[in-house]
């Protein structure tokens, strides 16, 4: 028999207990928010059988306590805005945690019917302004490229960029 923090017993007895999985799982999720797919992770990194874990998930969605659409709008309430990101590299952030795409998309809708509709050519604008310094001693064409590729990488689509670099424009024409 072996001990695993208090819990003795054969190795396979652990996996297959689903209320020690349960109150693992409400421990975890007493720290911080979490996504099915990390919360799985987690469980099964402990030890937990699929089975056991797939349960204990289903019970937490059930009751409200794991979300992934809640999850996504507190991330990126917590993110527009703060760092300058598009929503491609919101959107990819969030995949990455396990997020599932139609969930993201979910989460947008909430998050822009609290906030109001989130204006990324602004964002990118402002990303550009920062930027600005940097490149003013470069050619214009130069700098446009430069500012372009600088806010491709920051997730911001085709045509938020040449809005936001057309608004820059103008105002270099100035």
């Amino acid at each position: 028999m072996r001990s695993v923090r208090g819990i003795a017993g054969p190795p396979g007895e652990r996996a297959l207990d689903a209320e020690a999985a349960r109150e693992a799982a409400l421990k975890l999720l007493e720290r911080t928010r979490r996504t099915r797919a990390d919360l799985r992770r987690r469980l099964r990194d402990k030890g937990y059988a699929e089975p056991v874990v797939a349960e204990v998930i289903e019970r937490l969605q059930a009751v409200g306590l794991l979300d992934d659409v809640e999850f996504a709008r507190a991330f990126l309430a917590g993110r527009w805005g703060r760092r300058a990101a598009g929503w491609r590299v919101l959107e990819r952030d969030l995949r990455q945690r396990g997020v599932e795409r139609e969930d993201v998309e979910r989460a947008r809708v909430r998050f822009e019917a609290e906030q109001g509709p989130a204006d990324e050519v602004r964002l990118a604008r402002r990303v550009a302004a920062q930027a600005e310094r940097r490149y003013a001693a470069l050619d214009q064409r130069v700098r446009r490229q430069r500012l372009y590729a600088l806010l491709a990488r920051r997730g911001f689509d085709g045509d938020v960029i040449e809005q936001a670099l057309r608004g820059e424009q103008e105002r270099s024409d100035d």
